[in-house]
């Protein structure tokens, strides 16, 4: 996949991901996804950890800790990508009627 379909996946712009591959830094695109701020992701990849960020990751923040300093920088900035993208793919649920009843059917 190019940068243009990982931006596109991830809700960003390929500048977006080109600064957090080069400096770590979180782009509004990526933290408006993943529901965080952009300098929440730049901390993260520096190694300190925010509620926000813990909370996209599902984890509380010691967890989302612990995580961050066993994966490093470079896996940091993978978790990141790989979440903007599992979160910005997601495909807004289908609304579905309720099945039809004998009572709602007319006849």
């Amino acid at each position: 996949m190019s940068f243009a379909g990982i931006a596109a996946s991830a809700g960003t712009t390929i500048s977006g991901i080109e600064e957090l591959l080069r400096h770590g830094s979180g782009s509004p695109g990526l933290a408006a996804t993943i529901g965080a701020t952009p300098a929440s992701i730049t901390s993260f990849i520096n190694g300190q950890v925010s509620a926000d960020i813990a909370a996209a990751l599902g984890a509380t923040p010691g967890a989302a800790q612990e995580l961050r300093h066993r994966i490093g920088r470079e896996g940091a900035i993978g978790l990141v990508i790989g979440l903007a993208c599992g979160i910005g793919g997601r495909q807004p649920p289908v609304k579905r009627e309720a099945p039809a009843t004998q009572e709602n059917v007319e006849q």
